[in-house]
C-alpha cells in the first residue's frame, strides 16, 4: 500500500508542450501559510492522511523561493501498514525547479533520510540516502549535468501551476537518484465534482498523468494516474486517483487553510 499512497500524492501532482492558455502564475499558487489536508482511501478503508504546507524559505535571501512541506501518515488503526514521512522541498518559483529536497521516511522498521542538493554553478546535484538506524550511507552520488528537475513536493506544485495549460508536458523528475520524467496532459474540459468537505459541487479541471519512473521509496511505481484541480487561480488539488490491482486509491481534500480561498462552483465554461 505504501507505493500507491505516495503516487496518489504525486497526482495532485516541459519540453514536449503544446500551446498554453493563460497558465496559472506561480505567485498565484504559492500562498504562504497555506495548509491542505487530504484523506487517502481504498474502497471504504481509510489508508492515511497527507498534509501539505507552504511556507516562506528563510534559509536564503531569494524572495522567489518557497518551501513546501509534505507529511504522510498511515491510518494507525491499520495493522498491516505503518508509515510516517516528512518531506520538504525548496522551490524556485521563477524556474519551477527544485533547489533542495530533504526527507525522513519511516516504513515499519526501516528509517531513512534523503537529501538532494542542487549546485547550479557546477551544474550537478548531490544525492545521499542514509540509514538512520545504523548511520550507514545507503547511496551517495554526484549527478553531473542534472540541475533542472522536480521531485515529489515540487512536482505537486508544478502540476498546479500548469493546470490552465493545454497539451502534454514531459517533466524531468528525480526519483531514487535517477533522472526520469513524468508526463502530464491537460485539456479544456471542466467538471463539477462532489467532495465531502464542500456542500456544493466544486468546479475542477482534469489532467492525466503517466509516471515513467520507478525506484527509491517509490519502488514499484509507474503507470497512469488522474487528478482534478480547482478551476481558479489558486489551482488547489481536489481529488486524485491511481489504479491498483483491485480498484483504485483516492486522495480527496478534506480541510484547508488558505486566506480568502473559496472552492469555485457555478456553471461550466469550456474554453475554445
Amino acid at each position: 500500500m505504501k507505493p500507491s499512497l505516495f503516487l496518489a500524492l504525486i497526482t495532485l501532482a516541459l519540453n514536449n508542450s503544446s500551446r498554453c492558455d493563460e497558465p496559472v502564475l506561480a505567485g498565484n499558487v504559492a500562498r504562504e501559510g497555506e495548509v491542505l489536508q487530504y484523506k487517502v482511501k481504498w474502497s471504504f478503508f481509510r489508508l492515511g492522511t497527507v498534509i501539505l504546507r507552504t511556507v516562506r524559505d528563510t534559509s536564503c535571501h531569494a524572495a522567489e523561493d518557497i518551501k513546501v512541506i509534505m507529511s504522510v501518515e498511515s491510518n494507525p488503526d491499520l495493522s498491516f501498514i505503518w508509515i510516517r514521512e516528512f518531506n520538504e522541498c525548496v522551490i524556485d518559483t521563477r524556474a519551477l525547479n527544485s533547489k533542495l529536497f530533504h526527507a525522513r521516511h519511516r516504513n515499519g522498521e526501516q528509517y531513512t533520510e534523503i537529501w538532494h542538493v542542487v549546485d547550479f554553478p557546477r551544474h550537478c546535484t548531490y544525492y545521499r540516502v542514509t540509514d538512520r538506524n545504523s548511520g550507514a550511507d545507503l547511496a551517495a552520488d554526484t549527478l553531473l549535468g542534472v540541475d533542472s528537475f522536480v521531485e515529489g513536493p515540487s512536482l505537486f506544485f508544478l502540476a498546479r501551476c500548469l493546470s490552465h495549460s493545454f497539451g502534454t508536458k514531459n517533466v524531468p523528475t528525480l526519483v531514487g537518484g535517477k533522472l526520469s520524467s513524468t508526463e502530464l496532459t491537460y485539456g479544456s474540459e471542466r467538471e463539477l465534482m462532489d467532495i465531502g468537505a464542500v456542500g456544493t459541487p466544486v468546479r475542477v479541471r482534469k489532467f492525466l498523468g503517466v509516471a515513467h519512473w520507478q525506484g527509491g521509496t517509490e519502488a514499484g511505481l509507474g503507470g497512469e494516474f488522474t487528478g482534478w484541480i480547482s478551476d481558479d487561480e489558486a489551482a488547489v488539488p481536489i481529488v486524485s486517483e491511481v489504479k491498483v490491482l483491485i480498484g483504485s486509491i483516492r486522495l480527496e481534500l478534506e480541510s484547508w487553510s488558505r486566506p480568502g480561498w473559496v472552492p469555485p462552483s457555478g456553471a461550466l465554461i469550456t474554453r475554445n
